[in-house]
């Protein structure tokens, strides 16, 4: 049963970290501010054009002094400002527009929904403006489709499957866009010259597919470039001709970067900086304060200030533009001096964001106050009732004084207070959950801690056999005790939820044995060599807090591996033997691994193809395994071996890959598990030797550099050292538990991958797809991470007959030390300063939370794969509390 426990008490861990830091921004019951017209203001734009250029990020726009966007540079030399627009990671599609269009940062919330529609609907300023008109991808115009109830919104896309085959044209998705904005405007030339408060959103993907197929700065992607860019300038020429009277305002920004390795979703300034270009009625030209930063926008100069700001807040500088209120959700700052208008509007518009954001404040600030305790409990005291009917008495009397500078200055105070607030309120439970979390991980740790030991007969225990009954009722009195507080202070469930969950947790880990074990057998835990003792658990925090630091600096888990090989191997060979200098000399290659440069986005033919033959190689070596083999095995990985050869050639020289060899990839993908799984070879040996031949081809076709040389390697190095450790007669459950963790981190970054749950290269999958779906390509991509991993296991569990006979209380050791660096990770994540620590803070402890489970069904699956559990005896009801103790079964066939 303890496998269940841990499946939901991890999951339940994993989404503490979304009610910790990453509340729901989205605040409801909300009232929208006037209009600018409300207030005898007259906007300085009747339409806005707002273009989103899907991927391009800043420096495709800035290279070679603007060389690649010509047409736009022939725009802000002669007016508007251009400059970077900053995101928040995640960089992704989804979230990025959503940030453009309503000022609010994603709803974490969201991810329950596999981020396909809202669970909130929020206010954007679609549904402020009086009509909306856009084009582009289904899945991004599908977000704002069921917003809140406003202006008339009308969407017009293309479903987004996308062709990333090297002859495709991405500009084909930008053509789209563009044919149909031109035609609706010669269709609705007329009723649209008399609008008012319009919106135009042009989504455009093709830089986004080109980066990702071609990679930024490939001359593939800027031909891409040029082509979009003339597109965006020939639509603005159209608009200027269908509306002569000046009256239109474009802002042509990016959602998100990409790397140069075409992946986005981190946080690196590739991903996070997108240009961002104002033009047209009501754009300033000159912007008080631009910075220290410039560029060059030609060869002959002068240089140009390049304006910062945040991505949040252009979406009250379109409103501004349109003289609509921002959103309600807004938590953007209006940005002072980009607005071509006089010091009364830009002060009215200012005061208005600042009123947009003192609603959002004053409303959590109310749910505080609503609690029992609220007069006892602390709040936000710079942003009281008082000052804020201060701020409203003071901008009144300065606006009939007519003193607008004063009022923007004011008004830009209260706005950073009003967000520090809503911060302060949002984050008003996190070091309690803090708290209240660890307290779950030490209860968890502790009793796993216990199942490793099983020392029924030790202090500890006999303490808490002795003491159940006061335990239990303290517990559960302090259990009643919190709800009655939580309950009267109106604590929102969620937070309630996770401040109760670490007394059900020291519940279950204080039960004594008698209640807990009582079915367990006793045998399997006699032995005094297998008790944990209090070193061992030192040992084993010290070899978990190691790992930590492999996961901020990749190339330390070279050192980790070539000192732990040493460690754990040296003296089990005979010294100046040929099996010695061989492992020697794989210790020390696979040591230079992780130095090299990361393997996503990189492509290398001649990697590749020395993949196949080490691959080649390793499978024919020995002549026992070579006999072993069924003709079909040869040919087969024989032939897909060669098919990935030419596929990467085809890729690399811009050639389509033809449909059959796509279909052979797919037809090999299923060979290559079934053959294994319907061999009816019984000795181990022979079955690791077919494994590894299969899932060896296998991730060769999903490889684009050196990986499939380093994985092979590395399954070697393994083999021999196991071997070496046979004669042993002594084992440490520490020491295996700490092998699988090292060995499955070293086959992730070793072969190019890095601690983040957002990179991926959708080139991995030119065998198998050219279109761009994404959940096939995200299980292809899954799959090359989890191979290596089955092929390690396979490794071990073939090799060592000590495994195979304690696997449950290795794996219990091993869930100890993950869940130590959890605890770690758990205090390491980060919602503010750098995009890339919060990108990578989450992903770290998102990795840690689910490797354990995750190592258990492959553990489970090298197992099948090996033939120890027949498929005739597996009962697939009890399969989910069965995927360890396979004892009884396995013993018939030892």
């Amino acid at each position: 049963m303890w496998i269940a426990y841990a499946l939901v008490v991890h999951v339940l861990l994993l989404g503490s970290i979304f009610v910790i830091y990453f509340r729901s921004p989205v605040i409801t019951g909300l009232t929208p501010q006037k209009h600018l017209l409300y207030y005898g203001l007259e906007p300085p734009a009747n339409r806005l054009v707002l273009i989103v250029t899907d991927g391009f990020r800043a420096d495709s726009f800035f290279e070679e002094n603007c060389r690649y966007v010509p047409n736009l540079r022939k725009i802000f030399l002669r007016e508007g400002v251009v400059g970077v627009s900053r995101t928040r990671v995640p960089t992704e599609t989804r979230p990025g527009h959503i940030t453009l269009i309503a000022g609010l940062y994603e709803d974490p919330s969201a991810v329950l929904r596999g981020w396909k529609s809202n669970p909130i609907d929020f206010d954007t300023v679609f549904n402020r403006s009086s009509q909306t008109y856009a084009w582009g991808a289904n899945d991004v115009l599908n977000v704002f489709s069921h917003v809140s109830n406003g202006g008339e919104i009308n969407l017009r896309f293309y479903n987004h499957d996308l062709d990333f085959s090297p002859g495709y044209d991405a500009y084909e998705e930008d053509e789209w866009v563009f044919k149909r904005v031109k035609l609706l405007l010669q269709q609705k030339r007329e009723a649209l010259q008399r609008a008012q408060n319009v919106v135009f959103f042009l989504h455009l993907l093709g830089l986004d597919t080109a980066g990702h197929v071609h990679k930024p700065g490939a001359p593939k992607f800027r031909r891409t470039l040029e082509k979009t860019e003339k597109g965006v300038y020939a639509i603005y020429q159209e608009f200027e001709r269908v509306f002569p009277d000046k009256r239109t305002a474009y802002l042509l920004t990016a959602d998100h970067g990409m790397t140069d390795s075409g992946a986005h979703g981190s946080g690196s300034p590739h991903e996070t900086d997108t240009p961002f270009m104002l033009w047209g009625a009501g754009a300033s030209r000159a912007v008080p304060k631009p910075g220290g930063r410039t560029f060059m926008p030609n060869n002959e100069g002068p240089a140009m200030p390049l304006h910062e700001l945040e991505q949040a807040q252009l979406t009250p500088l379109m409103s501004a533009l349109l003289g609509l209120a921002p959103p309600m959700n807004n938590f953007g700052k209006l940005p002072l001096g980009y607005l071509n208008v006089s010091k009364e509007y830009e002060a009215m518009a200012a005061h208005v964001n600042a009123l947009q954001l003192l609603e959002q404040y004053v409303a959590l600030q109310k749910q505080h106050k609503k609690g029992f305790f609220a007069d006892i409990l602390l709040e936000y005291d710079v942003l009281n009732a008082e000052a804020i009917k201060r701020y409203k008495d003071t901008i009144v009397q300065l606006q009939k004084k007519r003193e607008y500078s004063l009022c923007i200055d004011k008004s830009q105070v209260i706005m950073s207070q009003a967000l520090e607030g809503i911060d302060y309120y949002h984050g008003y439970y996190r070091r309690v959950l803090l708290l209240s979390t660890t307290s779950t991980f030490l209860g968890w740790m502790f009793y796993i801690y216990r199942l490793l030991s099983r020392n029924r007969a030790s202090k500890v225990e006999l303490v808490l056999e002795r003491s159940n009954k006061i335990v239990r009722v303290s517990i559960v009195s302090s259990v009643i005790v919190l709800i009655i507080c939580l309950l009267s202070q109106g604590t929102p469930l969620d937070i309630s939820f996770y401040l109760l969950l670490p007394y059900f947790v020291w519940l279950k880990a204080l039960q004594p044995w008698n209640i807990n074990f009582s079915s367990s057998p006793a045998s399997a835990y006699s032995v005094p060599a297998l008790q944990t003792s209090m070193w061992q658990l030192v040992l084993l925090i010290a070899c978990a807090e190691l790992m930590v630091f492999t996961f901020f600096e990749r190339r330390l888990i070279a050192l980790c591996f070539c000192v732990f090989a040493c460690y754990n191997s040296w003296e089990n060979f005979q010294w100046k033997s040929r099996d010695f200098f061989s492992w020697l000399a794989l210790v020390l290659i696979l040591s230079c691994f992780p130095l090299l440069p990361l393997s996503v986005g990189y492509q290398n033919g001649y990697l590749l193809g020395a993949g196949v033959i080490v691959i080649f190689t390793n499978s024919f070596w020995n002549s026992k395994s070579r006999l072993c083999y069924r003709n079909h095995t040869k040919y087969s990985n024989a032939l897909i071996l060669l098919q990935t050869i030419l596929c990467a050639y085809l890729h690399s020289n811009g050639i389509n890959i033809p449909i059959p060899l796509k279909l052979a990839s797919w037809l090999y993908l299923v060979y290559a598990f079934a053959s294994i799984l319907l061999s009816k070879e019984s000795r181990l040996d022979l079955r690791l030797a077919q494994i590894g031949f299969n899932l060896g081809s296998l991730y060769a076709t999903l490889c684009t550099s050196y990986e499939a040389v380093f994985v092979q390697l590395l399954t070697i190095e393994l083999n021999i050292s196991l071997r070496a450790q046979s004669a042993r007669a002594e084992r440490s459950v520490l020491r295996l538990a700490f092998t699988l963790l090292l060995y499955t981190f070293f086959s992730l970054f070793g072969s190019g991958n890095i601690a983040s749950i957002s990179s991926f290269d959708p080139n991995i999958a030119r065998c198998y797809l050219s279109h761009f779906a994404p959940f096939v390509i995200m299980g292809l991509v899954l799959l090359k991470l989890l191979v290596p991993v089955v092929l390690i296991m396979s490794v071990i569990y073939a090799n060592s007959e000590f495994v195979r006979q304690h696997e449950e209380q290795i794996f219990i050791c091993l869930l100890l030390i993950c869940d130590v660096m959890g605890l770690n990770f758990l205090f390491l994540v980060r919602n503010q300063g750098s995009w890339l620590d919060i990108g990578t803070s989450i992903s770290h402890f998102v990795i840690m939370e689910v490797t354990t489970l995750v190592m258990l069904v492959i553990f489970y699956t090298a197992k099948q794969l090996l033939r120890v559990i027949p498929w005739e005896e597996i009962d697939f009801k009890m399969l989910p509390l069965r995927l360890i103790h396979w004892d009884v079964i396995s013993a018939k066939h030892h």
